[in-house]
């Protein structure tokens, strides 16, 4: 690792462990980036440069994960809802 003008530079070997830790032991990138010390944005940077694809899922938290099955939840009841008051409209009740 080297002081470069921009900042640190960091030799090829180290950036493969770096990647390897992410894809192939499958440890959150956050988590990974910590451990290495390095900027989360970088290592996320030496990924896609590396062309080795990462399962979207694996990147994310739990937490992300629950948010976004929250949300998709949310806009699925809505939807639902909506529906159901467009049948109300529709289909005539019996007297």
């Amino acid at each position: 690792m080297e002081k470069g003008k921009r900042g640190y530079r960091y030799d090829e070997a180290f950036k493969q462990e770096a990647i390897a830790l992410v894809i192939e032991k499958h440890i959150p990138l956050s988590n990974a980036a910590k451990q290495l010390g390095v900027a989360e944005e970088t290592l996320r940077q030496w990924i896609a440069k590396s062309g080795v694809k990462q399962h979207a899922d694996e990147q994310k938290s739990d937490a992300q994960r629950i948010r976004e099955l929250e949300r998709d939840l949310k806009q699925a009841r809505m939807e639902r809802d909506i529906l159901k008051e467009a049948v109300g409209i529709f289909i005539p009740r019996p007297k």
